[in-house]
């Protein structure tokens, strides 16, 4: 799997900027295909904004983002930094107590602040 350009630039910018370069880079980082279906048979597309598991070959992780649930690019960016999170809990805490502190350090570091990412856009 190749990631998409655009959203390898994202994801290092990101990591330098509100992670601190504590991030692997050899993750891919792509949008969802018609390859990812989930184990009932349905488009992971469909039914999830992104997500993130572990890599194959040279990749330690990869961050999936659905085209069709995050039309927008302020979607897609909060739907990336959502997925970079599980990524520095290396997959292990799911939604509980740990993903929660490392949302919480993000945000005190400006994440979700108007124009942290982009001139004019806000993550939510």
């Amino acid at each position: 799997m190749r990631s998409d350009r655009r959203l390898r630039l994202w994801y290092r910018t990101i990591n330098k900027k509100f992670f601190q370069g504590e991030l692997p880079d050899n993750v891919c980082v792509r949008y969802a295909d018609e390859d990812d279906v989930e184990k009932d048979g349905r488009q992971c597309e469909d039914t999830c904004f992104g997500w993130a598991d572990k890599g194959e070959g040279r990749h330690l992780y990869q961050v999936v983002i659905s085209r069709k649930k995050n039309p927008a690019l302020t979607a897609i960016l909060a739907t990336l930094v959502h997925e970079m999170v599980h990524v520095s809990t290396d997959l292990k805490d799911n939604h509980g107590p740990v993903f929660e502190a490392k949302r919480i350090v993000l945000s005190n570091r400006g994440i979700f602040r108007k124009s942290a990412l982009v001139p004019g856009l806000t993550l939510f």
